[in-house]
């Protein structure tokens, strides 16, 4: 039986990803496709533009058979994170035979190269630490030279490769400097990389697929013509609610970062001597936070004036969101040490796919909550601890989000029903 997994953000969904499902199902062959979604925050270091039980109904109805929700520091983490925990949860479902992607080059060797590369020189493998020496130094000295991440990641690689033979198991033996000189610079093919060096980090079986993108408006296109339209006072309160929807209770209202401006502004007062101890904000960053927070007017505004050369929005609104939702340095190490996914949280199933749930069930390695009211018996203390961590943040997107779309709309956001879900689970006794 053939099981293909999927990693998405669907931050909103389009009809690229459609066509990803698709063309997943058929070049496969998959008998199921399982789906890992970022919920209510996303790697942009924003809240979801809507929630993530709309978008996984979404998917479902594009064809998945099951939605399962990234572990939360995975989602709002780095490209390298992101992958990390997405592969985690797939592998350790003990199902899954296949992973597809969307990629610009569409070419899955031309990915599993730099992959390979990456896996030696940064150690994750035995056979070469004069290239991890080497490759660690230049790296360093590239950041310190102003570089982007990625950019001095690629200087780095092709200084410890320049003089060498192919890397690990790459079947075509070939200069550093000519592998290098083709090193991926789109978004989509540098996340492919992540996603196959976890696979090979991780030892998975699973088989990777790269399949070409489709030229149609991009998720931020997307974002900005919602946000644009709701600014124009031009979503009512009821066209968030359409009369099909299997997710009733929850308006289709888009979210902005600004709509977390409070949120910030308090997690900065409150933790402001201690803002390096949250995840992806460096000394530098902290100081810099503290002498430009007297003029802080917006989570939108301060991360702008926050940015410099060496710091991109992305990685400052990261940082500024790891701050409001509580998620610290010492917390992430921890997590990646027991293996990134705990548990499994279903938010959308097709309940007809039977098999795959029984497959599930025989062979997964992860507790699977289909219920949080059980997860007290199901989790150990500290599974229990990152649960209730993710159950807070999808609190406060919840809260956000009535208090909203109360204020523009004239109406309450949150059914009892919605609420329900975001209690907090008490402790295992």
């Amino acid at each position: 039986m053939t099981v293909t997994g999927i990693i998405m953000e669907c931050n909103p969904f389009h009809e690229g990803h459609a066509y990803l499902l698709e063309k997943a199902r058929r070049q496969t062959g998959a008998d199921y496709i399982i789906v890992v979604m970022s919920g209510d925050y996303v790697q942009r270091g924003e809240p979801a533009v809507f929630d993530k039980y709309i978008r996984a109904e979404q998917i479902l109805q594009a064809g998945a058979d099951l939605v399962l929700e990234l572990p939360l520091y995975a989602a709002c983490g780095s490209a390298e994170y992101f992958a990390r925990g997405g592969i985690a949860l797939l592998d350790r479902l003990g199902v899954v035979t296949d992973l597809c992607f969307g990629s610009e080059s569409g070419d899955t060797e031309y990915i599993m190269k730099y992959a390979r590369m990456l896996t030696l020189a940064e150690g994750t493998r035995t056979d070469g630490p004069e290239k991890t020496g080497m490759y660690r130094d230049q790296l360093q000295a590239g950041l310190r030279r102003g570089l982007s991440f990625p950019a001095a990641r690629s200087a780095a690689l092709k200084a410890a490769f320049e003089s060498g033979s192919s890397p690990g198991s790459n079947p075509k033996p070939e200069s550093g400097a000519a592998a290098l000189s083709d090193y991926p610079s789109s978004p989509n093919d540098l996340l492919a990389v992540e996603y196959c060096r976890a696979l090979l980090s991780m030892g998975s079986t699973i088989r990777p697929h790269a399949i070409p993108r489709i030229k149609v408006p991009s998720a931020t296109d997307r974002r900005g013509q919602l946000l644009a339209e709701r600014a124009l006072g031009k979503i009512s309160a009821e066209s968030c609610f359409p009369a099909h929807s299997l997710v009733q209770d929850l308006p289709r209202f888009p979210l902005s970062p600004d709509d977390y401006s409070f949120q910030l502004l308090y997690a900065l007062r409150m933790q402001l001597d201690q803002a390096e101890i949250y995840a992806d904000i460096s000394e530098d960053l902290a100081e810099r936070i503290r002498r430009q927070l007297p003029y802080c007017t917006g989570f939108k505004q301060f991360r702008d004036l926050l940015k410099t050369r060496n710091l991109t929005l992305t990685r400052v609104s990261r940082s500024l969101l790891h701050l409001v939702l509580g998620i610290k340095k010492e917390r992430m190490e921890f997590l990646q040490s027991m293996g990134m996914a705990l548990y499994a949280r279903p938010l959308a199933l097709n309940r007809d796919a039977c098999s795959l749930f029984s497959m599930l069930k025989k062979n997964t390695e992860i507790p699977f909550l289909s219920k949080l009211s059980g997860a007290g018996r199901l989790l150990g203390a500290e599974e229990m601890a990152f649960l209730n961590e993710e159950i807070r943040a999808e609190e406060l997107y919840t809260m956000t989000l009535s208090a909203v779309f109360f204020r523009e709309c004239g109406r309450s956001a949150a059914s009892p029903t919605a609420l329900k879900r975001c209690l907090v689970i008490p402790e295992r006794q």
